[in-house]
């Protein structure tokens, strides 16, 4: 892949990643599902019922899912080859676009300081409770973006590019 392939891939997909993540956020904060691994102030909850756990699972099953999706369309399905490494670093790439978009955008703009009605944000999860959401969840998000992206690649690369 060239430079310009790589760009034009990462800001397809993140621009996809984006609009899914945006429409995902809003359903579940208007059906209450946030509330099944949350609390009102943003935080996970002490004790996550089985609800929020498959909530929490099904979002890493499809973080995991969009980027071999991204992997084949984008890559495999143009007959580009890429070693297990730049796969990889392609997909950590990838997720941090989608991470520092959830990070910067929904929970430090959307949820804190923007609050939309439509999206009925409990008056518990302002600004103060967003802002320490953030610092909990960079080093998990972080850590869990290796295991996720390393498992996409895995996925991916067995399947088309020669593993």
């Amino acid at each position: 892949m060239k430079v310009q392939d790589t760009v034009s891939y990462l800001a397809l997909w993140g621009a996809s990643g984006w609009a899914l993540f945006s429409a995902y956020v809003v359903v579940v904060f208007r059906t209450g599902l946030v509330y099944t691994a949350r609390n009102d102030v943003g935080t996970l909850t002490d004790r996550m019922p089985p609800s929020g756990q498959l909530n929490m699972l099904a979002l890493l099953v499809a973080i995991v899912g969009f980027q071999v999706g991204a992997n084949y369309l984008g890559i495999a399905s143009k007959g580009y080859g890429i070693s297990f490494l730049s796969l990889f670093l392609l997909n950590l790439t990838h997720y941090l676009i989608l991470f520092v978009y959830d990070t910067v955008f929904i929970d430090g703009f959307v949820l804190a300081v923007w609050r939309p009605a439509f999206l009925q944000i409990p008056e518990a999860m302002g600004r103060e409770s967003m802002m320490r959401h953030i610092v909990k969840s960079l080093p998990i998000g972080l850590v869990a973006g290796v295991a996720l992206s390393a498992f996409s690649t895995a996925i991916a690369y067995s399947l088309w590019f020669g593993g």
